[in-house]
């Protein structure tokens, strides 16, 4: 394999630049070098090119990815407005004839990817994560195609578009990616949607045991994924009620989903897949609590045995048994790894009972607070909730972790209500712990799909809305998850907006045009890289897209630029 391509030139200079952080609490520092090229009108360069110069160590490169380029003439270096007009004019018309190799330059802007390359006899190429201070002058080689795959992508990945400019596949470990969780941030029109429905599409398609769940609020998916509605065992679920018949499903659907403008010609085919799916039995309509979830959760628990302790009219020979409860549940939580927004279960038997134990042997009187809070609980948790036929939270989660065959693999749930949507999120995820909790299993592997995420992970939360509970949630998907094989997939245009924590725990990062200086800031510092190669993200046309991974959907963690491939294209056929 030919790793160069023949053409070389040379690093001339490095610079360093300084700069707040996005929060404005620190500074960052990256490093730029200077490359200068041969001039040529067909020289093969472009950002997000990789680069290798020779370094301070024998045998060791260090890789370079290009972040702007620039053709430079001699003759117009001190070239600027002091000199008089006509003769600028005249220089500027000599220029104009004279742009060939002897008379100008090609000025190639790097940035380190935090990789060296060595070449050894015996063991060949190998690349390793680090910086080798590169030697100035020395030449500055270009990689070809074939080394820039092989370096990169994975040869059994899973194909999702083409690396712009340098003609291979994108390629990527979509397993792992999910297992490390997913972002998708791009302005309005950048085509967010169009990707999240390839990603899941594609992943539907290479690992057979994934489940995945979509919360919609944009009322698009099940139109962008309506092929694989009709393919697979899968449920649209709605808050509204149920069409009556075939005709009445496929008119009412067509009338309140988003159809994409390159779908207008198959409108009718759509109507007729509508009809399809309800006669397939796919339509359900699920029932939400109208106080909620129905669940009591530890941190529920501590405030009310806390509002014990504070109340004036609690005993005082009592209260000291309600701070033991505290410290016995304290005990249990920090030994089972039990969470405050977990519900409380059988687990917590065990310290009621010891507390109960410990007040009688005081002489405490049976009437007493203490036993009637201790007995209150031991209620609650031997309870059995009412069976129902009512479609619910409780029986979504079950079908979800179901590992049979014949269990549905897509779930698209539908609710333009933000609030129910994010009572829903909160409920789903505390469900699917608690039974994966109860009774562990690694298979399926179970993907939630969050669009609009801004609105579900918030920066600021109120409880009112249920944007802390959903938050709360996600982040408890995100941090905690994947030991339970549950993972997540965001999606969203501002990154200010969303809550830091749950940012910190995404791996693969998809990114698009972001106008906003301080998002593309944060995905900058996030992965280290220069921020000239982020607003590169600016010229991006739609559909058109940056990849970033620490470990998981790339073998290493370089940007690489390409076009993702058109979701509709697919659904078209199969509409056909």
């Amino acid at each position: 394999m030919q790793l160069f391509l023949d053409i070389e030139g040379r690093l001339r200079e490095i610079k360093v630049f300084t700069r707040p952080t996005a929060d404005g609490r620190g500074s960052i520092t990256f490093r730029t070098f200077i490359v200068e090229f041969p001039f040529s009108r067909t020289i093969d360069l472009a950002p997000g090119k990789l680069l290798a110069v020779e370094t301070l160590k024998p045998n060791k490169y260090l890789v370079m990815e290009i972040t702007d380029y620039l053709p430079l003439h001699y003759a117009m270096i001190n070239l600027d407005g002091t000199v008089p007009k006509e003769l600028r004019d005249e220089i500027m018309r000599r220029v104009e004839e004279s742009w060939n190799e002897s008379e100008a330059w090609i000025e190639v802007y790097a940035s380190p990817v935090g990789y060296y390359m060595e070449i050894d006899e015996k063991e060949g190429i190998k690349f390793v994560k680090g910086y080798i201070p590169p030697l100035l002058g020395s030449k500055v080689k270009i990689f070809t195609p074939e080394a820039y795959e092989k370096f990169i992508f994975y040869e059994d990945g899973v194909k999702i578009g083409k690396v712009t400019n340098e003609n291979v596949d994108l390629k990527i470990n979509l397993r792992k990616a999910i297992k490390y969780h997913i972002g998708v941030f791009a302005y309005t029109g950048s085509g967010k949607s169009n990707l999240t429905a390839l990603l899941v599409r594609r992943a539907l398609q290479s690992i057979p045991e994934l489940k995945v769940i979509i919360i919609d609020v944009s009322m698009e998916y099940a139109v962008l994924l309506l092929d694989q509605l009709l393919e697979l065992n899968s449920r649209l679920i709605t808050l509204e009620r149920l069409p009556n018949n075939e005709i009445d499903a496929g008119r009412r659907l067509i009338r309140t989903h988003v159809i994409p403008e390159e779908l207008n010609d198959y409108r009718d085919n759509i109507r007729k897949a509508f009809e399809k799916l309800y006669s397939q039995n796919k339509l359900r309509k699920l029932y939400v609590p109208p106080q909620g979830s129905p669940y009591l959760v530890y941190g529920q628990l501590i405030d009310m045995i806390r509002s014990q302790i504070e109340d004036k009219y609690i005993a005082t020979a009592q209260k000291p048994f309600f701070m033991m409860l505290l410290q016995e549940i304290d005990k249990l939580m920090r030994e089972k790894k039990i969470m405050k927004d977990d519900i409380v279960d059988e687990n917590v038997l065990n310290a009621l009972t010891q507390v109960e134990m410990k007040a009688r042997e005081a002489g405490i009187k049976e009437n007493s607070a203490i036993f009637t809070f201790i007995s209150a609980i031991k209620s609650y948790i031997s309870q059995e909730l009412p069976a129902t036929e009512e479609y619910d939270i409780e029986q979504l989660a079950i079908e979800i972790l179901d590992a049979s065959q014949e269990s549905p693999r897509l779930f698209i749930v539908e609710s333009p209500n933000m609030d129910e949507a994010r009572l829903i999120t909160s409920m789903l995820i505390d469900q699917l712990f608690m039974r994966r909790k109860r009774s562990y299993s690694s298979i399926p592997t179970v993907l939630l799909v969050l669009d609009e995420a801004q609105e579900f992970i918030p920066f600021e939360t109120r409880q009112k809305d249920f944007s802390e509970a959903s938050s709360l949630a996600v982040e408890k998907l995100l941090r905690h998850g994947r030991k339970y094989h549950l993972h997540g997939l965001i999606s969203t245009q501002r990154l200010a907006y969303l809550n830091t924590n749950v940012i910190q725990q995404i791996h693969t990062y998809f990114v698009s045009t972001l106008p906003r200086p301080y998002d593309r800031q944060l995905i900058a510092e996030t992965f280290g890289i220069s921020d000239s190669l982020v607003d590169k993200t600016l010229e991006f046309d739609v559909g058109q897209w940056m990849i970033m991974s620490f470990k998981a959907a790339l073998k290493e963690d370089i940007p690489v630029i390409f076009k993702a491939e058109n979701n509709l294209i697919e659904l078209k056929e199969k509409l056909k």
